[in-house]
């Protein structure tokens, strides 16, 4: 999926700002409302691309759990 034009520009204290914002503890009932909402057309296009990329990168179970298996090691890690 393209998306249309540069991003946007924003200022260090505008990230910053965003940042705190994404970073932030969840109440259990912000968290409740996010996992229940409906995805919009773009998330739900963004996943079905993902989830295509994937199967085409990772043809087979054994290669997709391989790869599973690897990234977690990797996470762990870090």
């Amino acid at each position: 999926m393209t998306r249309p034009g540069p991003p946007p520009t924003i200022t260090s204290e505008q990230r910053a700002e965003l940042e705190a914002w994404e970073d932030r503890a969840l109440s259990p009932e912000e968290f409740e409302a996010r996992v229940r909402a409906p995805w919009t057309d773009a998330e739900r296009a963004d996943f079905d691309n993902l989830v295509r990329w994937f199967n085409r990168r990772y043809p087979s179970p054994v290669e997709r759990l391989a790869a599973t298996r690897h990234l977690m090691a990797q996470i762990r890690k870090s």
